[in-house]
């Protein structure tokens, strides 16, 4: 995963000097192609970050699912993850949860 984000980026960086130099040399078309470059660089790191993401937060959930009590320490030495990554994952599986829950019950009312 780290390769594919650190070739985002290195295309959006390559559209934007590219982007850059044309502007500077009055080629707009050019100019307009990199910008496009990039949008499609950034547009490729987002979606490999929010991929780890969703990959980080399924693991927590799993292994939370299997031990519930177990300290966000004991959880990222076992997972391999920063304990701020797993403390982000628990934010995020716990308000989804209030999420869910708050949608299911406007459903059910009149």
């Amino acid at each position: 995963m780290n390769k594919f984000l650190v070739g985002s980026s290195l295309v959006a960086a390559a559209g934007a000097v590219t982007a850059i130099a044309a502007a500077v040399q009055h080629s707009y078309g050019t100019c307009s192609i990199a910008l496009f470059v990039v949008a499609a660089g950034a547009f490729g790191a987002y979606r490999i970050s929010q991929s780890q993401d969703a990959a980080n937060d399924r693991a927590v959930l799993h292994r939370l699912r299997e031990a519930p009590q177990t300290s966000i320490d004991d959880l990222s030495n076992e997972l391999g993850l920063r304990s701020a990554s797993v403390r982000l994952s628990i934010h995020r599986l716990t308000s989804r949860q209030g999420f869910h829950r708050r949608r299911t019950a406007n459903r059910s009312s009149p």
